[in-house]
């Protein structure tokens, strides 16, 4: 159930970007003052440019599932396993 997001022109401000990443605003500035995204200044604005979000998208790390289970299977596993 993937929906197709609108590509943003150009820049958005941090807010749009959570929206987009879907992650909350206070991580989208833990990742800004992390160093894992790149922001810049306009004025008094900050804003990330649509070209670092699809870098900063692409370089986190992957959810590793094992090859033998589906990512369902691994979760309904791990939740036997912690509720006997």
């Amino acid at each position: 159930m993937t929906q197709e997001l609108p590509k943003p022109k150009g820049a958005m401000s941090v807010s749009d970007f959570a929206n987009w990443a879907s992650i909350g605003r206070t991580t989208a500035w833990k990742e800004i003052r992390d160093g894992h995204l790149r922001a810049v200044k306009v004025c008094a604005r900050t804003i990330i440019r649509f070209e670092d979000a699809e870098v900063w998208l692409a370089t986190r790390p992957q959810l590793a599932v094992p090859l033998n289970q589906s990512p369902q299977s691994t979760k309904d596993s791990h939740y036997a396993a912690a509720n006997p």
